[in-house]
């Protein structure tokens, strides 16, 4: 039983581990919308810290960097910033999901404007025959588009739109005006590039089979939700027609002068209607329904015709029925009862139920 257990387990792990390749077939907006609002969340704490960073930059290139550059530069980061804000808060106004598309289409586009303010600084602080300013900037470069790889990728556009706008003016200056040494920078920075692409197609399509999986559970979630509520509303209106059915039973039971018992095997269940205590002299639920309350309740001398009655049924007699007189009453007048009963057998011809109608005796 342990080892059944063990496999079991292990083949649980297995299947959760499996990816569903099915949840990728199609381009889904939602999920778009999910990696498009992870991206967004992700970034917002970081979004304006390069900001200062642009001016620390003046700095340390003051000697090939003009203020218009600088400033051009930082407002090109600024306003392609405060463009993703503004999209993020025209698609919350437009309804989400409904606009995923072209929200993504203009995040793109405010990610190439973050890209290419970097991009310029390349171009522009480029410093001829200083190796070791050079080495910065494709530090900076390495480090930009690294970070952009872990929170970019998520959304392939927007991270292609971020690297082109940030290499294409890195490598072309290095190409095409700088030294050997630059040049070797820029060759092994596009091997570098060619594999965070790679990188980023592996962890974008385990970005997007982790939304597409949360947006099934969801979906499963709510459909769980959706039947439990229906089959509270099912069990509340099967409570509601048992109830009534039994206060019809009851009802008819009593205006018929007719009680109802029954017995369930194999634990030897029996239960009474209250008109069936009523015919036996006894307040209804007044004492548990058994045997020996029934002989209780039964005339001395008709306690064995009883007793073989039951025993009768018990040992699967088909059909059954008795007269007996109760305790109760006066002697000269006695009170005269019939039970008749039915059996029903278990597949394996066991009784298992004994079902009885208790009346006045018949007057013929």
């Amino acid at each position: 039983m342990s080892n059944d257990r063990q496999t079991a387990s292990a083949a649980l792990l297995q299947r959760l581990t499996e990816d569903d390749e099915s949840l990728l077939d199609g381009r889904d907006p939602k999920v778009d919308a999910m990696l498009i609002e992870r991206l967004y969340q992700s970034s917002f704490a970081t979004r304006y810290v390069p900001i200062p960073m642009l001016f620390g930059a003046f700095v340390i290139y003051q000697d090939y960097l003009r203020w218009w550059q600088i400033a051009f530069i930082g407002l090109l980061y600024a306003v392609s910033t405060l463009h993703l804000d503004h999209q993020r808060d025209a698609y919350n106004a437009n309804g989400g999901y409904d606009t995923a598309t072209d929200w993504g289409l203009r995040f793109t586009f405010g990610c190439a404007g973050t890209g290419l303010s970097w991009g310029l600084l390349g171009w522009f602080a480029y410093p001829p025959g200083d190796f070791a300013l050079q080495a910065l900037l494709c530090v900076a470069w390495a480090g930009l588009t690294t970070s952009s790889l872990n929170t970019r990728a998520m959304h392939l556009p927007s991270f292609y739109a971020f690297i082109i706008g940030i290499s294409v003016p890195f490598f072309a200056r290095g190409f095409l005006f700088g030294e050997p040494s630059t040049v070797g920078m820029a060759f092994f920075g596009t091997i570098l590039l060619a594999a965070q692409c790679f990188c980023a197609q592996v962890n974008n399509r385990r970005e997007r089979l982790s939304a597409a999986l949360r947006l099934r559970n969801a979906a499963l979630i709510s459909e769980i939700d959706r039947a439990r509520v229906a089959a509270e509303i099912s069990y509340r209106e099967l409570e509601h027609a048992h109830h009534t059915l039994a206060a019809d039973v009851a009802t008819m039971q009593r205006i018929c002068g007719i009680g109802s018992w029954h017995w369930q095997g194999p634990d030897g269940d029996v239960v009474w209607s209250d008109q069936f205590y009523h015919l036996l002299g006894l307040a209804p639920q007044s004492c548990p329904a058994s045997l020996a309350a029934w002989l209780d309740c039964v005339h001395a001398d008709d306690r064995e015709l009883v007793r073989g009655h039951y025993q009768r049924l018990r040992q699967g007699a088909a059909r059954d029925a008795i007269k007996f007189r109760i305790a109760a009453g006066d002697p000269a007048w006695p009170v005269w009862l019939e039970s008749v009963a039915e059996t029903e057998r278990a597949p394996d011809g066991s009784v298992a139920w004994i079902r009885g109608l208790l009346r006045h005796e018949p007057v013929d």
